[in-house]
């Protein structure tokens, strides 16, 4: 616990400005002509106006960014506009879902991304995940249920392929979460709480940079391997209790086929109602069979607790 909670004031630490962190939903943070900012310039909600120069990038997640001076890294607002000045220099890329004014004269050495339809898909995004407003319900309604299809499907499928490739690993770690359940089911609360605190501060530091974006993507797929293989480990556990100790393991895996497909309609079903409780469940219920395979050694070893 104590390591655990090291990391986070690290992460929190890194998470604050090397010269520049705002929250402040009003007004606007302004590098001053003749200001030089060593660092990177980062806002949540606020606007963003450069007129001196900054080394590092200049971020905002929802706010405007207005570039007059000298910015020697990346310029990224994920929900406002970008204007770049005739005045301006920019060392690096440009980003702007909400849009991009680049006035003649304007220097931008690396590529310029910007579209005006970017507020739009993100509040789509938004919509999806959040109650329907009036007249976009049906629309919001069909995206649900096709997500809520889509994830129930991509769970048995990995869970069948987590069987398929580490059948033992699998093995094993549904016999731990049988033997220590409260431990598993503690264990993987603890990891998911500590993952949850974690994974946001992660993605916050990649995004402050254009060129980590991509690499949000990447920690987001691996992030759902162990939970996926949890998961198969449930499942698993779930088929030996219905088959009975004494029959084949072919009826094991009979059976292990229903309880993944019903485990799987489960969180498609809720997803489809609510997405957003959709992934709570996957995760809840994938937690304890985490926290199996972590008592197992990711099911390479067998804890001691249950060889006694």
């Amino acid at each position: 616990m104590k390591r655990y909670a090291a990391l986070l004031v690290v992460l929190a630490t890194l998470m604050l400005p090397g010269h520049a962190l705002a929250q402040a939903p009003q007004g606007t943070l302004v590098i001053p002509a003749g200001q030089h900012v060593t660092g990177t310039v980062a806002t949540v909600t606020q606007n963003i106006l450069v007129e001196g120069e900054v080394t590092g990038d200049v971020t905002s997640w929802s706010g405007d960014i207005v570039v007059r001076g000298r910015v020697g890294g990346d310029v990224v607002s994920y929900g406002g506009q970008v204007r770049i000045a005739a005045t301006a220099r920019v060392e690096g890329h440009v980003l702007a879902l909400g849009g991009l004014q680049s006035e003649p004269g304007a220097r931008i050495a690396g590529q310029v991304i910007g579209g005006e339809g970017g507020q739009t898909a993100l509040a789509g995004l938004v919509d999806l995940f959040t109650s329907p407003q009036a007249g976009a319900g049906s629309a919001v309604a069909v995206g649900r249920a096709l997500f809520g299809m889509v994830l129930g499907v991509l769970v048995l499928s990995f869970c069948l392929l987590c069987v398929a490739f580490w059948p033992r690993r699998i093995a094993l770690a549904s016999a731990v979460l049988q033997q220590l359940p409260l431990n598993a089911v503690a264990l993987g609360l603890l990891s998911t709480l500590i993952l949850a605190l974690l994974l946001p501060a992660l993605i916050v530091l990649l995004a402050a940079t254009l060129l980590g974006v991509p690499l949000i993507v990447l920690v987001l797929v691996l992030v759902q391997v162990p939970y996926i293989a949890g998961l198969a480990a449930l499942a698993r556990a779930g088929a030996a209790y219905l088959a009975g100790w004494d029959r084949p393991a072919a009826h094991t895996d009979r059976a292990m086929l229903v309880v993944a497909a019903v485990l799987g309609l489960l969180i498609a079903l809720v997803a489809a109602i609510a997405p957003l409780w959709g992934l709570v469940l996957f995760y809840l219920l994938a937690s304890p069979g985490l926290g199996a395979a972590i008592l197992s050694r990711g099911g390479l070893l067998v804890p001691w607790a249950v060889r006694r």
